[in-house]
């Protein structure tokens, strides 16, 4: 039965946080094993969590010339401005990885985070970036719900990934992180506002090019897909994290 697209979308973000662990707040294993972990698990959760955002340009880039080829101008338009927003746009040049990798640099974790544009992805993390690829690669209406998943699960998992790091900050020193600081800017920037107004732009946008049953299957296969890899990727982290051998 054929819906509205607001109808798909919301009862999609719905199904987020209902059927899937990856931004549960309670369910998404980081939140769970959280006060059980040591930092040296913690930091490399984190660690290999950076790998995420460093890949997301190449993502959305790839997503952004599957809309170009089928002449979705509208969606095109938006993910261009996302990449750029990506890329510096708003922050002076300063891409937002850039932003996340310096303040982990001078506030969390020095030495670490000078090696963090040269981590390699542990094995979990690296079938994670191949699989989004992989969505975000194929059928047009497909990649384009799997794209969708990735903007409106951020701020959830940002969420999570800023209290984790909290913990792991406030363990470290003994003191609550500087509200002011660039990772604090980070953090506060995407979940107050640069998150929530792509997902908005790509809802609205895609609403145009996914208006028969047929197409709107193909978009919630590919936001599942997206979440079920995430909930893979999470569960795995978790376990690695815990190998003898880390990779930071």
């Amino acid at each position: 039965m054929i819906q509205t697209h607001k109808q798909l979308t919301d009862r999609l973000n719905k199904a987020m946080m209902d059927e899937y662990i990856a931004v549960s707040p309670t369910q998404n294993p980081l939140a769970q094993q959280l006060p059980k972990l040591d930092n040296l698990s913690l930091r490399e959760v984190v660690c290999q969590y950076t790998i995420f955002p460093r890949s997301i340009v190449s993502l959305l880039s790839t997503a952004r010339d599957t809309a170009r080829e089928c002449g979705w101008n509208e969606v095109d338009v938006e993910l261009t401005r996302n990449i750029g927003e990506e890329l510096g746009t708003e922050t002076e040049g300063l891409t937002h990885y850039q932003m996340l990798v310096r303040g982990l640099e001078f506030v969390v974790m020095p030495y670490i985070a000078r090696k963090l544009s040269r981590l390699e992805p542990n094995k979990h993390t690296g079938q994670f970036i191949w699989q989004m690829d992989r969505v975000v690669s194929g059928k047009p209406h497909y990649a384009l719900g799997g794209t969708y998943a990735l903007e409106c699960s951020a701020v959830p998992e940002l969420v999570l990934v800023k209290h984790a790091i909290e913990t792991f900050h406030k363990r470290a020193t003994g003191r609550d992180l500087a509200p002011r600081g660039s990772l604090m800017e980070f953090f506060d920037l995407h979940i107050g506002t640069w998150e929530p107004d792509h997902e908005e732009g790509l809802r609205e946008t895609t609403a145009k090019y996914v208006t028969t049953e047929a197409d709107q299957k193909l978009f919630e296969q590919g936001f599942r897909d997206v979440m079920e890899t995430m909930d893979t990727w999470w569960t795995g982290l978790l376990d690695e994290s815990q190998a003898p051998t880390c990779s930071v």
